[in-house]
């Protein structure tokens, strides 16, 4: 237990150690740009509320490169960004917070570690199940009305049917990213 929190602990320090280079700035600062793209132009609205993107594909990289602080930044940055860019309803503070997390979540599984399919696919399922259909959902509520719930079943089957697309996509550019060098990365 205590090398799990060890682990933990090494992940955060190293992280936000990470925030003083001016190169992992730069670095953070493209991929959020092309998150920012991806979130715009790589997305398929199904409703209002219903929509597939491939916006955490430029949010995995960070993650990996630079661990879940500069990652939870990036999400939660990208999300108060694409809403003053293109604003889609009124702001509400619970979806940066959910892309706050996604960043942490994917920053805590793909961070100095080796990076095994099975990683991706766990940090995808946590991502898939705690944020995107849970709390997305109760933010959903939230914000419209109890209503919302009834929805609930047809996000769950998109977000099950999007997440093997996802873990693929995923695995592919986590193999782009590991060979990067190490020194380019710092």
């Amino acid at each position: 237990m205590l090398s799990w929190f060890s682990l933990i602990r090494e992940q955060f320090t190293g992280s936000f150690r990470a925030l003083r280079s001016t190169r992992t700035l730069t670095t953070a600062g493209l991929l959020l740009a092309i998150q920012m793209v991806l979130s715009s132009y790589g997305v398929i609205e199904v409703t209002d509320s219903l929509k597939i993107s491939l916006a955490h594909l430029a949010l995995a990289p960070t993650a990996m490169l630079f661990g879940p602080v500069v990652a939870g930044m990036q999400g939660a940055l990208s999300d108060i960004l694409g809403f003053m860019l293109k604003p889609t309803g009124p702001y509400f503070p619970g979806f940066t917070l959910t892309a706050l997390l996604g960043g942490v979540i994917y920053g805590m599984a793909l961070y100095k570690t080796k990076r095994t399919t099975w990683q991706i696919v766990a940090a995808r399922l946590v991502i898939t199940l705690f944020v995107n259909i849970l709390l997305n959902s109760i933010f959903l509520a939230m914000l419209y009305g109890p209503s919302r719930w009834a929805t609930l079943p047809v996000r769950a089957l998109k977000n099950f049917i999007q997440l093997p697309i996802d873990c693929i996509l995923l695995a592919a550019v986590c193999r782009i990213v590991r060979r990067i060098p190490a020194q380019a990365a710092r």
